[in-house]
């Protein structure tokens, strides 16, 4: 199946999140009064930051002048960093480069990162390696910023970024334990990568700030051992994670070779806790999975911006912008699956998005000479449930082709149950193709999930559906309502003051076209004050 669980993924080499044996002790207690410790490369009582932070006290301040500093930093006390600026201040190599708290401890310090660049990271271990895996160099997070968990697993340390830049950090793992899972050349290898920028198991707040450029995995460089691939910008296996006012852009998550089964969230990659984005912009972020596996192995794909597991109790996004991100799967030797080029959350997750754009999102997925597998790809924007208003998803498209099986694409926008208000979903585009294979093609807009969807108020036009091949069909160029095997069955439709308007169905010879507006199958449609009108080359087919 298409949806995982952290569990799931630590099951795969049979071991448990166990915390560290014993409770390490409290450290830092503080002074009375709270000092400055002022750092500077010349005239300051310290030219470097990791003697200050030997010195400081819980409640201190760290102020640290311009200049380049190395990395490799532990911040155990609960203090303030405060740089001259992000452009002034940086902080330099380590791996990760600054590590805040420590893992394992029964209590982790509450800490503040103001006006820094934190930058140039190399993560090939992390602390969780061992007690997860029994190896070094099997799980490693955090190529700019670790913050591990405490020794019960319930948190880790109280974390602000604000006005930062983290960029250009990397993470690969540099060994690989066996699974219980069988690989064509025995056990399937797992090793994982993760949290380019951040890695944070503990409460992450991010404000003004510019998290760039980081890679993990395949994409860093550094090696192709990565099976998982996971959030190339932040990783958030506890949460809370808060991010306001923050640019994410140009991150990537990648794994390639024999061992690479899973690549997920190009930016975030949100496994447990609350996830809230307001006011941000998440773009030009990358996830890549280039696969050598048979059918047998699961493999899959998704969020070219952010992945959220369904143990996220609840995910807000407001004001934002989650623009040119992109999800590729490619196999040279089984089947290629690969969604949701802008969000994917999970069932289970509370979700809201209000007053954002969700724009030129990419999903490429596709079987290449050599197999025989077949190829799907779908929610070029999205695969979501719950509550949308006021936002714009454009531009967003869906590509499957296979060299020698069957391809399928649906959903240019959305797979989606709940409710969509004041919105648009206009020119997203769906494309499957195979020169020998059966070919589907479907819902230019909108994949109607488990649930059912009602939209109010809103405007579907100008997406458009294509297939090509020898045989198959195109389907709901707007809206697509109908059981897909292994995709969305389907629910209720509610259409309520809304246009679907201009979309478009097309298909080599051969090809069946059906519902250029809507294609409805066995599932009740409501049209209240809506209009259907001036799509081809049908209106609706079921209806």
């Amino acid at each position: 199946m298409r949806r995982r669980r952290l569990a799931d993924m630590i099951a795969r080499i049979g071991l448990l999140l166990v915390p560290a044996t014993a409770a390490l002790p409290v450290l830092g207690a503080g002074p009375a009064f709270a000092a400055t410790l002022n750092v500077c490369p010349s005239g300051c009582p310290y030219a470097e930051i990791a003697p200050a932070l030997a010195a400081a006290h819980d409640g201190d301040t760290i102020k640290i002048g311009a200049g380049t500093y190395d990395g490799g930093l532990t911040v155990d006390v609960s203090v303030k960093l405060v740089g001259a600026g992000a452009n002034s201040t940086i902080i330099s190599g380590g791996g990760p480069v600054v590590t805040i708290g420590e893992f394992g401890a029964s209590s982790e310090p509450t800490v503040s990162i103001a006006g820094v660049t934190i930058t140039d990271g190399i993560t090939r271990s992390s602390p969780e390696s061992t007690p997860f895996t029994g190896e070094e160099g099997v799980f490693a997070v955090g190529g700019g910023v670790e913050i591990p968990p405490n020794a019960d697993f319930s948190g880790g340390a109280t974390v602000t970024i604000s006005n930062s830049v983290i960029r250009g950090n990397r993470v690969a793992p540099s060994d690989t334990a066996p699974t219980d899972l069988d690989c064509p050349g025995g056990p399937c290898p797992f090793a994982f990568a993760g949290g380019g920028g951040i890695d944070s198991w503990g409460t992450l707040t991010l404000s003004n700030t510019t998290v760039s450029d980081n890679r993990v995995g395949s994409a860093s460089g550094l090696s192709a051992l990565a099976s998982d691939a996971d959030g190339g910008a932040i990783t958030s296996f506890l949460g809370p994670l808060r991010v306001s006012g923050s640019v994410i852009h140009g991150n990537r998550a990648s794994a390639t070779g024999p061992n690479a089964r899973f690549a997920e969230g190009g930016a975030i990659a949100a496994f447990g806790g609350t996830v809230k984005v307001a006011d941000s912009s998440i773009t030009g972020n990358h996830a890549a999975l280039v696969a050598s596996l048979p059918d047998s192995v699961e493999m899959l794909a998704n969020g070219g911006a952010i992945h959220v597991a369904g143990e996220v109790p609840t995910m807000r996004i407001s004001t934002t912008r989650i623009d040119g991100n992109s999800i590729r799967m490619t196999n040279s030797v089984g089947d290629s699956e690969a969604f949701s080029g802008g969000i994917h959350v999970n069932p289970g997750t509370d979700f809201t998005m209000s007053n954002s754009v969700v724009a030129d999102n990419r999903v490429n997925s596709a079987t290449l000479a050599g197999s025989s597998g077949n190829a799907e790809g779908d929610s070029g924007a999205g695969e979501l449930q719950g509550t949308i208003s006021n936002t714009r998803f454009t531009g967003n498209t869906v590509t499957a082709s296979s060299a020698a099986g069957d391809a399928t694409a649906f959903a240019g926008a959305l797979m989606y149950f709940g409710s969509i208000t004041t919105s648009v979903i206009s020119d997203n585009h769906v494309h499957a193709s195979s020169p020998k294979g059966t070919v589907f093609a479907g819902a230019g807009a909108i994949a109607v999930d488990e649930l059912g969807a009602t939209v109010r108020t809103s405007q579907l036009s100008a997406n458009t559906v294509g297939a090509n091949g020898a045989s198959g069909s195109a389907q709901g160029g707007g809206i697509f309502n109908a059981p897909i095997t292994d995709g969305p069955p389907g629910g209720p439709l509610k259409l309520v003051d809304t246009r679907v308007t201009g979309n478009a169905l097309s298909g080599s010879p051969g090809i069946a076209l059906q519902g250029g507006g809507l294609f409805i199958e066995n599932e009740p449609l409501t049209l209240t004050h809506s209009v259907i009108a001036n799509n081809s080359p049908d209106q609706c087919f079921g209806c």
